[in-house]
């Protein structure tokens, strides 16, 4: 009794309490004509919803156990350890090994994945742009003859996979010292990258038709933490580069080359074009045509007195189609390429420089001057380039609302992407949504990581430079282990309110429980129920994140004691 007790004094009081209140809002949902349905739409539930998770959680607990067994079969071969201590590693192993084939030999009549293999292969498509998803009664479907290849090449692929995995089992039985060598630890690196490959794909990536909403929010906040994680670590080391003379000259070196690309680029010939025709009618412009000339055209700048109205303006293919409608009377006028004016009458003719060549000009010559100051900040603050880059990137975007950030990376900025690729950069929303946030929060994620930096004694890495470390290694084995088991609770309280922030991304028309409730609550015109669903949602996954960082802390800190 007193360590059932001791059990619950170390719950957080708020899971105790919302567990206490669980049934009575189980109740409440379950006796609600209306929460059900909210829940259901602001989850993302499909109509097979269970066959689906149930396949998820197969294929979720075939890649655990490839990656578990692998993580067994490393340290088995670690001849330090009791050999009583390793032969149990190899044990559970064989066993891990042994249920994982035996799962891919039940999938292979596909009776229970089919759904989800289909369900994946269908939603990771835009039914716009391909020809084979085609939408039936509302839901996507493929014809009969896709769908049969899709299982053929599924069958064939788990027959692989049962393969690999038996071949995995039989190599997990072998001596010892066939696992040590350095053919052994190749295979089992292969076995534990394979079952992490299978495992992230299926929890991060692959459609989950049985929560899609909820998915999506999830996927959204662990892949921007990821992000945020990385850049703010890069921006706290970048603060602790030391100044010399070396980086300087190097970075006005740099400086100096994209000032001569700039220069260049906006020097290239211009482009002339005429506006032919007569101000009468509407006036035709060929697609791509810079706006500042298509601009000068509708508003009538070009002329002495411009009209109180614009000009009528139609978007034109090409220059074939131009000439076309203005022999036809269809337009009065049409601005085309002075070479290609014959007899036609001239309105007015000007120049410009191509698009491609302005825009990398005018970015060269700001980044070279970018550069350029950041050098010679540099010199007089006796910092790094690099350093001096990092603050002002982390003090610029900390002063950005995070609504802001999302909306000018996932709508301007991607479409200038797409539009300097030719097209074939076209981030998805979900990507854009998932950059905007990682980018937004890495700048808190520097400040903290730079506080665990400097909070580690400065004797350490004295003593690690006497040993002759290298800055590297000391950062890796030193610095950044201790710095990452102070900062933990920082780090924790940044993913509880970046799992909230995500919620933000539905701005960008990205399905995740907030964009769901929204489409709900539109379509039932219900004043609560969606709202309420969403909160419980939020609440009950904040209370999950707390609860897991909370048992993250107590494991590190009881390591850092055994250690220390």
């Amino acid at each position: 009794m007193d360590q059932f007790l001791n059990w619950l004094r170390g719950i957080r009081v708020s899971n105790l309490i919302f567990v206490l209140f669980l049934p009575l809002i189980t109740y409440f949902l379950m006796t609600s004509r209306n929460y059900g349905k909210a829940f259901k739409a602001i989850l993302g539930v499909d109509e097979n919803a269970l066959s689906l998770f149930i396949s998820f959680l197969i294929l979720l607990v075939i890649g655990l156990l490839g990656f578990f067994a692998a993580s067994k079969l490393w340290r088995s071969i670690d001849l330090e350890i009791e050999h009583e201590t390793r032969a149990s590693y190899c044990r559970v192993a064989n066993l891990c090994l042994g249920l994982q084939s035996l799962l891919l030999l039940l999938l292979q009549n596909l009776t229970v994945l089919e759904p989800y293999v289909m369900s994946v292969v269908i939603n990771s498509m835009d039914a716009r742009t391909t020809d084979w998803v085609m939408i039936v009664n509302q839901s996507f479907s493929v014809t009969e003859e896709v769908k049969s290849k899709i299982v053929t090449r599924t069958s064939s692929f788990l027959n692989f996979a049962l393969i690999f995995s038996l071949l995995s089992f039989f190599f997990s039985i072998l001596p010892s010292q066939v696992k040590a060598s350095k053919f052994g630890k190749f295979i089992i690196l292969i076995i534990g990258l394979t079952g992490f490959t299978v495992t992230f794909y299926v929890l991060m990536i692959a459609h989950a038709g049985f929560a899609k909403g909820l998915m999506v929010t999830i996927r959204a906040a662990f892949f921007a933490y990821f992000l945020a994680s990385v850049l703010g670590l890069i921006w706290a080391l970048l603060t602790k580069l030391k100044p010399s003379n070396k980086s300087s000259v190097i970075y006005l070196m740099v400086s100096l080359v994209f000032f001569v690309i700039g220069v260049f680029s906006l020097n290239q010939p211009y482009s002339k074009v005429s506006l032919v025709g007569n101000l009468q009618g509407k006036i035709g412009i060929i697609s791509g045509t810079p706006s500042i000339i298509s601009d000068k055209v509708r508003y009538g700048d070009f002329l002495v007195t411009p009209p109180k109205l614009p000009f009528k303006i139609r978007s034109l293919k090409d220059l074939d189609q131009a000439m076309s409608l203005l022999e036809k009377g269809k337009l009065t006028a049409v601005l085309v390429p002075s070479s290609e004016v014959s007899n036609h009458q001239i309105v007015w003719s000007t120049s410009y420089l191509p698009s491609v060549q302005k825009n990398i000009g005018i970015f060269c010559l700001v980044f070279g001057l970018f550069v350029f100051i950041l050098v010679i900040i540099g010199r007089l603050t006796k910092m790094h380039p690099l350093a001096i880059f990092s603050d002002f990137f982390v003090d610029t975007i900390r002063g950005i609302p995070m609504l802001v950030i999302i909306l000018y990376i996932g709508l301007p900025l991607a479409g200038a992407v797409k539009n300097v690729s030719g097209g074939y950069i076209d981030i998805q929303m979900m990507t854009r949504g998932i950059i905007a946030i990682g980018i937004g929060y890495s700048a808190y994620m520097a400040e903290i990581f730079r506080a665990g930096i400097e909070a580690i004694p400065k004797g350490q890495i004295e003593a690690a430079r006497t040993l002759g470390m290298k800055e590297w290694h000391i950062a890796r084995f030193i610095v950044l282990p201790q710095a990452i088991a102070i900062v933990l609770p920082a780090l924790g309280n940044e993913f509880i309110a970046m799992l909230k922030d995500t919620s933000l991304v539905s701005i960008l028309s990205v399905r995740d429980i907030t964009q769901r409730m929204r489409e709900f609550q539109a379509q039932s015109f219900l004043p609560f129920e969606p709202f309420n669903s969403a909160a419980l949602l939020y609440i009950l996954l904040t209370l999950m994140a707390a609860s897991g960082i909370k048992s993250l802390e107590k494991i590190v800190n009881k390591n850092r004691e055994d250690t220390g």
